[in-house]
């Protein structure tokens, strides 16, 4: 029986061998992709009721939101520099753990406070990025290679 998986996997290995090189960096660029679209989408939104002098709207989805520990306005201006900035850096692959690490905790402030089911589903996205990297198809990856 040890036979038979053995070279079962190894049967298996040039094809192990492909999705390493090959899919691997295409799933963790969707993952990226798929997470900071969520969160840069939410704070274009909220930059522009910035733009448009509407901070009374920004505000109110804040105080709607019943953020803890933070007082509405400070919540407001973090929140949308947060989902700006982060969802910027995931995307590009740029520091991208410091930014799934920070999208982790407004994922968790999203299902705290507003109960939305996807925001679970974004903190995971971001665990595994934070804990096994961008992929190769990040611009943390293409500087590191550079440097070597």
């Amino acid at each position: 029986m040890c036979r038979f998986l053995h070279a079962i996997d190894h049967g298996l290995a040039p094809l192990r061998r492909f999705a390493e090189r090959y899919v691997s960096p295409l799933v963790f660029l969707g993952m990226r992709l798929a997470v900071a679209r969520a969160f840069f989408t939410s704070g274009w939104l909220k930059l522009g009721y910035v733009r448009n002098n509407q901070l009374d709207t920004l505000y109110f989805l804040f105080e709607d939101y019943h953020v803890p520990f933070l007082p509405v306005k400070v919540a407001a201006w973090m929140g949308m520099c947060g989902e700006l900035g982060l969802s910027t850096l995931l995307a590009l692959g740029l520091f991208a753990r410091f930014g799934a690490l920070g999208l982790i905790v407004m994922s968790g402030v999203i299902y705290h406070t507003d109960g939305n089911p996807l925001a679970l589903y974004w903190a995971l996205i971001c665990a595994a990025i934070a804990t096994h990297g961008p992929g190769k198809l990040a611009l943390d990856a293409m500087s590191w290679k550079k440097g070597e």
